[in-house]
C-alpha cells in the first residue's frame, strides 16, 4: 500500500504519454519496410528473445530477409552498431549477441537506442533487408510498427499485476489494447485447453486481437548418463527457476549460482564459478549468460561448460496459424 501513490502517479504519466502518441501530438515515424515489434507490459523475463528468434526463423522460411533491431540493453556503448563475429555483450548487449550467434549470422543484427534512427541506418547499410523485428519495443512508440506482439508470463499475467513501483508493469494494463497478437509465454506443457480458455477470457482480447500460448523449449544438450552427473547451473537471467526445474529431476544432484539479470561477470565471479565447478561433472548456463563470459575461462570451467539454448514452442498446434497471421499482416503492410 505504501507504494500505491507513486504507482498511481507513474501510471497517469504513462497514460498521458500514450495519449500523445494516440492523438498524433507526438509524431510516429514509419520506415520503408514492415516492422514487427515484440515486447511486454512488465519488466523482465517474459521470453522476448526466444520469441524474436521464433519470428525471425518464420520470416526466413518464408524467404524474407529480416533484421533484428535491439536497444542493446546493458552494453557499455551508445549509438548505432552492427553485430559481427567479434561483437561482445559489452559492445552490443547480451541479447543481440545471443541472437546473432544462435542464427549463425544468417540474420543481420543491429543495436540503437533510437529505434527510428537505427531502422533508417540499417536499411541504408543493407538494401536486401525487407522486414525488421524490434526486440523489447512495446513502449518505444516513436517508430511505426505493422504488428505489435505482446508477451505476458503465464505465472504473472498482466491482468494480475500493478504498475511500478507497486508491481512490475511498465504501463497501465489498458496498454494491452495496442497489441495485435498476445502470447501467453512460459506455459507448462501440461496446460489444458480449458485452462487456456480461462486465461483467454481473463485477458479479454479485443476483436482485432488474437491470443496464442507458448512454452519454453530447451534444445537438447546430449549429455550421456546425465542421471549420474553432479551438475551446477549458473545464471544471470530474470527468471532462472524454469531452467532449474527442468534439470533437477534429470541430474544426480544439482547446485545453483544465481546472479542478477544482465549481470556482467567479473573475474571474481568467474573464479567463484570455477571453484564450484571443481566438485561437479557438468556446468550449465544459458546462451544469454554465455555471451557475457570472457573468452579465457579457466580450464576446469571451460571443459565442463554446456550452453543451454532456449527456444519458443507455440502450443495447441497453432504454430502455422501464428506464422500465417504474421506473414499476412506483413504482406499487406
Amino acid at each position: 500500500m505504501i507504494l500505491r501513490p507513486a504507482a498511481w502517479i507513474y501510471g497517469r504519466m504513462m497514460r498521458w504519454r500514450n495519449s500523445r502518441f494516440d492523438t498524433g501530438r507526438t509524431p510516429v515515424t514509419a520506415v520503408q519496410v514492415p516492422v514487427v515489434s515484440i515486447g511486454n507490459l512488465s519488466v523482465g523475463g517474459t521470453g522476448k528473445t526466444p520469441m524474436c528468434l521464433w519470428v525471425l526463423r518464420q520470416l526466413l522460411t518464408a524467404e524474407r530477409h529480416p533484421a533484428l533491431l535491439s536497444r542493446g540493453y546493458g552494453r557499455k556503448t551508445r549509438g548505432f552498431m552492427h553485430a559481427d563475429t567479434t561483437s561482445t555483450a559489452r559492445v552490443i548487449g547480451d541479447e543481440p549477441v545471443e541472437v546473432f550467434r544462435t542464427m549463425e549470422g544468417k540474420v543481420p543484427v543491429f543495436v540503437c537506442e533510437d529505434r527510428v534512427h537505427g531502422a533508417q541506418r540499417l536499411l541504408q547499410a543493407d538494401s536486401t533487408i525487407d522486414s525488421i523485428v524490434l526486440d523489447d519495443a512495446y513502449q518505444h512508440r516513436f517508430i511505426h510498427r505493422d504488428i505489435d506482439i505482446l508477451l505476458t508470463d503465464y505465472r504473472r499475467l498482466y491482468t494480475r499485476d500493478r504498475v511500478l513501483p507497486e508491481g512490475r508493469l511498465r504501463e497501465l494494463k489498458e496498454g494491452a489494447a495496442r497489441a495485435d497478437i498476445i502470447v501467453v509465454s512460459k506455459c507448462p506443457y501440461g496446460i489444458t485447453p480449458d485452462e487456456a480458455e480461462s486465461i483467454r477470457k481473463e485477458l479479454q482480447p479485443l476483436p482485432h486481437q488474437q491470443v496464442f500460448f507458448s512454452a519454453i523449449e530447451y534444445e537438447p544438450l546430449n549429455i550421456p548418463d546425465i542421471n549420474t552427473k553432479h551438475a551446477l547451473i549458473f545464471t544471470g537471467i530474470a527468471k532462472p527457476q524454469p531452467l532449474i526445474q527442468h534439470y533437477t529431476p534429470q541430474c544426480l544432484s544439482l547446485s545453483t549460482m544465481r546472479f542478477a539479470d544482465h549481470h556482467n561477470f567479473s573475474q571474481r565471479d568467474i573464479d567463484r564459478i570455477a571453484t564450484a565447478a571443481q566438485s561437479t561433472d557438468i556446468v550449465i548456463t544459458t546462451g544469454k549468460d554465455f555471451s557475457r563470459l570472457p573468452a579465457d575461462l579457466p580450464e576446469v570451467l571451460r571443459s565442463k561448460l554446456r550452453v543451454q539454448r532456449i527456444a519458443t514452442k507455440i502450443l495447441f498446434n497453432q504454430e502455422e496459424a501464428l506464422k500465417d497471421l504474421i506473414l499476412n499482416k506483413i504482406s499487406h503492410a
